[in-house]
């Protein structure tokens, strides 16, 4: 904005309560101004960061509940969904089978009634996360940390791991070396 003001790409600068102008004195006060706002967003920043790393710490999820949880507003903590919790365990017990794919799991969730917070049909994408998130056994992932979560859990270490062996024997294989035209 200081360059477009020196090559007269703007001419002057007003707001409601004061008034840039193109002059030395103008442009001078303008850049203290941006350094003032670049410190207060950049300290914003850490100190929200910073209330992140403590809650986690703490065992507290800092932002939405994942399917089958709740936000507890007044406690700022994690609940368990009553209408969903029993569905989403349901999810993990009839993938560990091995015998349902998420395309077949997907229809299945729709027939048992399993909806998203917004009332939605739950998709296979969502389905897919759900089954990788640890949360439900009680362990946050955030920002690539893992922290021990003070919410109750849903299922066992075991049923989660059981699922991850399905998921793995499911997944598509990757071609690998080159390929050749």
């Amino acid at each position: 904005i200081i360059y477009m003001l020196d090559i007269a790409a703007i001419h002057d600068l007003r707001f409601p309560t004061y008034r840039y102008e193109n002059t030395a004195q103008g442009k001078f006060v303008l850049s203290i101004a941006f350094g003032q706002s670049k410190y207060y967003v950049d300290s914003l920043s850490e100190n929200v960061k910073r209330g992140y790393r403590e809650k986690l710490r703490r065992g507290g999820w800092p932002g939405l509940a994942p399917l089958g949880y709740l936000n507890d507003e007044v406690n700022h903590t994690i609940i368990v969904d009553t209408e969903r919790a029993l569905l989403v365990k349901k999810l993990f017990e009839v993938y560990a089978t091995g015998e349902y794919t998420l395309e077949e799991l997907e229809r299945e969730a729709g027939r048992w009634g399993l909806r998203s917070k917004s009332g939605k049909p739950v998709r296979k994408n969502v389905i897919d996360k759900i089954l990788r998130n640890p949360f439900y056994y009680g362990v946050m992932r955030f920002r690539g940390e893992q922290y021990e979560g003070s919410h109750p859990p849903l299922l066992s270490k075991a049923l989660f791991d059981r699922a991850q062996q399905a998921l793995a024997l499911r997944s598509k294989p990757r071609a690998s070396g080159k390929i050749a035209f």
